[in-house]
């Protein structure tokens, strides 16, 4: 019997608010305020309570939120101090080419990449060849569009997909240790163990899939989906190679394009000198930079503009003054 009634008294309430929702006030018991009051005047009545009757938990927040916001500002400007800190030394050069510690001569120079050669996602082009540079103690990453990535540790190839990592292996890989005793031969080795039982004990990346949303397959119509991968924990401060010897390129031969490898060959009579990165030409000294400047470089007719770019790596070099030994005193880059 209740239950009836429960159901009779709802379904007349029911009614009761679709009529007063179609008809207005019409319909409205007047000794009832709370049904009375127009619309308008509710909402400014409770707007009028939510203001006289904050919630105590919003203030607490609030209050909490203004005691952490100097903490966060003291913690920024920690990690500013220590960033630079960390990086305000790394070249021993001054501006003018004068070292800022007169009592210590620099080993070698580093070079600080900008944000152009990063990406916001992976870099999916090809992958040439791989090798790991003894000087440098770096992997060297080198894709097909001449596109260069430096890694120094073993963990940074943990930011790549188990799908890439399978292709690097199928690239060549070069290692100056003939022995394969070496930390190079000892990753590539591990990262052959690796692939074979499927990553088992190495983490990888993962890629997401993004929706475009009105975006559709002509046939299926179903929303377009792509694949994005993540980027890679690539160097940011890349030694260059330590100075050659001063006139090394003495009995000089020849020096050419490998396409290959996408590295430059200089052939002496004692020695041949493989140079990965056209940066590594500012470890030459001004005599043997003369010597580049003063031979063309070789290579086949279609790789002609790939080997102009060394050619004119080597020019700038030496139009503004950045070999192994630049002159005292500043000067004009212009010269």
């Amino acid at each position: 019997m209740q239950g009836d009634v429960g159901m009779l008294m709802s379904t007349v309430y029911d009614l009761k608010a679709k009529l007063e929702k179609k008809f207005g006030n019409e319909f409205v018991d007047k000794k009832d305020e709370q049904f009375y009051v127009g619309r308008p005047e509710r909402a400014v009545a409770l707007e009028a309570y939510l203001v006289a009757n904050p919630k105590k938990r919003s203030s607490k927040s609030k209050k909490r939120r203004e005691e952490k916001e100097p903490e966060k500002e003291q913690d920024q400007q920690r990690k500013k101090q220590l960033l630079v800190m960390k990086n305000q030394d790394m070249n021993p050069l001054d501006e003018n080419f004068q070292l800022k510690d007169p009592s210590t001569k620099p080993d070698r120079l580093v070079m600080e990449l900008g944000s152009t050669y990063y990406d916001e996602v992976g870099n999916k082009l090809e992958v040439a060849c791989w090798r790991y540079e003894l000087d440098k103690r770096m992997w060297l990453i080198t894709r097909k569009s001449r596109h260069m990535e430096y890694y120094g540790k073993e963990s940074k190839f943990e930011s790549w997909t188990h799908i890439d990592l399978k292709t690097l292996l199928r690239v060549p890989y070069f290692d100056p240790d003939l022995r394969k005793k070496g930390r190079g031969w000892a990753f590539h080795s591990c990262l052959e163990k690796e692939v074979r039982t499927n990553f088992d004990t190495m983490k990888t990346a993962e890629p997401t899939v993004r929706r475009n949303p009105g975006v559709h397959y002509s046939f299926t119509k179903r929303t377009l989906k792509s694949i994005i991968w993540p980027p890679t924990d690539k160097e940011k401060i890349i030694p260059l190679t330590r100075k050659f010897e001063k006139g090394i390129l003495r009995n000089f031969k020849f020096w050419a394009y490998n396409p290959c490898l996408a590295e430059a060959v200089i052939v002496t009579e004692e020695q041949s000198i493989m140079i990965p990165n056209s940066y590594d030409l500012m470890s030459f000294h001004v005599e043997d930079i003369f010597v580049l400047t003063h031979h063309q470089i070789r290579t086949k007719e279609k790789y002609e503009e790939c080997a102009k770019y060394w050619t004119s790596a080597a020019a700038n070099i030496l139009r503004h003054y950045l070999f192994a030994d630049p002159p005292p005193g500043p000067h004009d880059p212009s010269v």
